[in-house]
């Protein structure tokens, strides 16, 4: 069963408050029945039927117009804000993401024309993108770090800048990781040569009581 954001002042906002009663229900019907890309396909007997009341289209047009892009030749109704609000802005390697994108990318919902409708601007896609040598060095130098960049760069650079079986979204992100454990590593090998210091110095002590 597919969840989704609600937005809990949609009942302070002239749009809902300004609906009948049954396009309001309608509405939010339309919101849990479109894909994960804000896309309806249009079936008014079906929308009467679950919700209980008997929808016109031309009335639902009417009051909708301004929240909606009808394409294929009224077939299908693209909600542009239910993007936005779902995913904000878009990744290309963000898997759950990809799904929406290949629908906008499918239906070319960046550029659908409806006079009559409001614009919608064609969602930010996040993309990865590699790193330079100098670069990775760069960051490392500004975080006064102790992680070797070339080593971290020829071992990315070697497996496609994957992370597992994932690609990479954030090189900065994973340079911090690396950061984490070296300095991890570092801390638990000062624990074990406390340790050992320890031990020989109460060796020692043994040694001369004998």
């Amino acid at each position: 069963m597919a969840k989704r954001m609600t937005d809990s002042d949609k009942w302070k906002k002239g749009f809902i408050r300004n609906l009948p009663p049954k396009y309001k229900l309608f509405w939010f019907y339309i919101l849990d029945d479109c894909t994960n890309a804000g896309v309806w396909e249009t079936d008014f007997e079906v929308a009467s039927i679950r919700i209980g009341i008997k929808i016109n289209k031309e009335e639902a047009i009417n009051y909708f117009a301004r929240h909606i892009k009808i394409f294929d030749d009224g077939d299908k109704w693209f909600i542009p804000k239910f993007v936005e609000f779902q995913y904000g802005e878009l990744n290309a390697n963000s898997r759950p993401h990809q799904s929406v994108i290949k629908q906008i990318d499918k239906y070319n919902l960046y550029d659908l024309e409806e006079t009559k409708l409001i614009e919608t601007a064609k969602p930010t896609i996040k993309r990865f993108t590699k790193p330079s040598l100098e670069d990775v060095l760069s960051y490392c130098a500004e975080r006064e770090n102790i992680v070797e960049g070339d080593k971290f760069f020829n071992f990315y650079e070697s497996n496609g800048w994957r992370v597992g079986k994932n690609p990479m979204k954030d090189w900065k992100a994973a340079v911090r990781n690396w950061e984490s454990n070296s300095q991890n590593k570092t801390n638990t090998g000062s624990k074990l040569k406390k340790q050992i210091d320890s031990w020989q110095k109460a060796r020692d002590i043994i040694n001369k009581n004998n």
